[in-house]
């Protein structure tokens, strides 16, 4: 299932992503160690998309690398498999993997705290009256 609002570009992954994409990103991921090394998601898709393995009416997107990134993660296929604003790399020790949960965390706080406040935003506007099925009815 998609992310609401972004259903056609967050769909879960399909059989050939899992089969073909998933392990060649992981054979290419796990190259790239410490933090130094990271690789962004256009030469990951520079990447994908020109090798010999992958069909020809299918391209990986950024969007859609992020989330083939994202299944990596949470099936652990690469232990340590972190992020920072020069793409992604293999944690070469401890303190890169505490960095990027860091940071990882602050961003789940912000977005917490933009979630609250469109939430605030929403029970003035609609002076807190019947808040739930208002919000029901737009949603």
């Amino acid at each position: 299932m998609g992310l609401k609002g972004f259903e056609s570009i967050t769909q879960e992954l399909n059989a050939f992503e899992k089969r073909i994409i998933v392990p060649l990103m992981v054979r290419g991921l796990s190259k790239y160690i410490g933090k130094d090394n990271a690789i962004n998601n256009a030469a990951i898709c520079n990447k994908v998309n020109s090798h010999e393995d992958v069909k020809y009416d299918y391209k990986l997107t950024n969007v859609k690398c992020r989330k083939v990134i994202q299944y990596i993660r949470l099936k652990n296929l690469i232990e340590g498999l972190c992020s920072c604003h020069k793409g992604y790399y293999v944690a070469a020790n401890l303190g890169e993997i505490k960095e990027c949960i860091d940071s990882l965390t602050q961003r789940l706080n912000i977005q917490k705290k933009v979630r609250d406040g469109l939430t605030n935003n929403m029970l003035k506007k609609y002076n807190n009256v019947d808040i739930f099925k208002r919000y029901n009815d737009i949603a």
